[in-house]
C-alpha cells in the first residue's frame, strides 16, 4: 500500500497540471499544428491540403483554410486564405508563398473556417496535423512529415492561444534515433508555449557515455530553432533534449549524399 502511494506521489510530481497540450478556451475554436517551413535556394516545403470538414458533413458551402504564417521568432507575419476544394487534396507551394523575405525558416498554421457540428457535438475540436513535405536541393521526390501536436487556436477574432504545455522540472527527451557517422542531421523544434524556452540540446556518444557537445538555445514562443548536427565521430551518437517542454519532440532532417529524411524523433 505505502508503495503504490509513493508511485502515485511520484508520477504527480511528473504529470499534475501539465498537459501535453491544453484544451483552448474558445468554443468551436478550430486548432493547428505549428508547422515548419524552410525556404532557400536549397529548401522548399509544401503542403498537402483537405477538406477535413467535408469527410463529416455532406453540402456544398463553401469553406477555406486561413494559412498563418510566423518568422523564426514567432512573429506573425501574414494570414492568406485558401478556398477549399469538397473532396479533393490540394498540394500548396508553401516556400512560394512565404518567398525570400522573412528569412530561411519559420513556422505557419492551417485553421479551418468551419468546424462540423458532429465534431462541436462531441465537445472537440477540429484540429489539421496533416501532411507537409520538403525538397532539398531540387531532387525528384520530396520527403513527407505529419503533423505532430495540437499547438495553436484561433479564435472568432483571428486571436491566437498557443496550447503546448510546460513543465514545472526539466526534462530530458531522448532522439528515439541513433545518429551515425557520416550523416548532417538538422533538428528542427518549435516552441508551443506562451512563453520563451531555455533548450539544451546534448549531443552523447553510445559506446562511452560522453557528452560531446551541449549547446543551448532560447525559443520564442511559437517560434522555431533549427540546430545542425554534422556527426564526426567514429562512432555513433544520440541526442538528449533538455527543457521544461513536456515533450520535446524535434522534427528531423537527416541528410545523406543529398538525400533527404524526414521525421520526428
Amino acid at each position: 500500500m505505502i508503495a503504490q502511494k509513493l508511485q502515485r506521489i511520484r508520477r504527480a510530481v511528473w504529470s499534475w497540471r501539465q498537459p501535453l497540450t491544453h484544451l483552448p478556451t474558445l468554443e468551436n475554436a478550430p486548432i493547428s499544428d505549428l508547422f515548419v517551413w524552410r525556404s532557400s535556394h536549397e529548401w522548399q516545403t509544401f503542403f498537402e491540403l483537405i477538406d477535413i470538414p467535408s469527410l463529416f458533413e455532406d453540402d456544398t458551402l463553401p469553406r477555406h483554410v486561413s494559412l498563418v504564417f510566423f518568422d523564426s521568432s514567432g512573429r506573425r507575419l501574414f494570414k492568406r486564405n485558401v478556398d477549399l476544394q469538397a473532396n479533393r487534396r490540394q498540394t500548396l507551394d508553401i516556400s512560394s508563398m512565404v518567398g525570400r523575405s522573412y528569412g530561411e525558416k519559420g513556422t505557419f498554421a492551417a485553421f479551418h473556417s468551419k468546424t462540423p457540428s458532429a465534431i462541436t457535438h462531441l465537445g472537440s475540436f477540429l484540429a489539421e496535423r496533416g501532411y507537409a513535405s520538403y525538397c532539398y536541393r531540387d531532387a525528384p521526390l520530396r520527403a513527407y512529415v505529419h503533423g505532430n501536436l495540437d499547438a495553436v487556436a484561433q479564435g472568432p477574432d483571428g486571436g491566437l492561444q498557443l496550447l503546448g504545455g510546460t513543465s514545472f522540472l526539466r526534462r530530458q527527451y531522448s532522439l528515439q534515433h541513433e545518429l551515425l557517422p557520416g550523416v548532417v542531421y538538422e533538428f528542427g523544434l518549435v516552441n508551443p508555449t506562451s512563453s520563451v524556452q531555455r533548450i539544451t540540446f546534448k549531443l552523447i556518444s553510445v559506446p562511452s557515455g560522453r557528452i560531446i557537445s551541449a549547446e543551448v538555445e532560447n525559443v520564442p514562443s511559437g517560434g522555431i530553432r533549427l540546430v545542425v548536427v554534422p556527426v564526426d565521430e567514429s562512432s555513433s551518437v544520440r541526442l538528449v533534449i533538455e527543457s521544461h517542454l513536456v515533450m520535446a519532440r524535434p522534427l528531423v532532417f537527416r541528410i545523406q549524399n543529398f538525400k533527404l529524411d524526414v521525421f520526428h524523433g
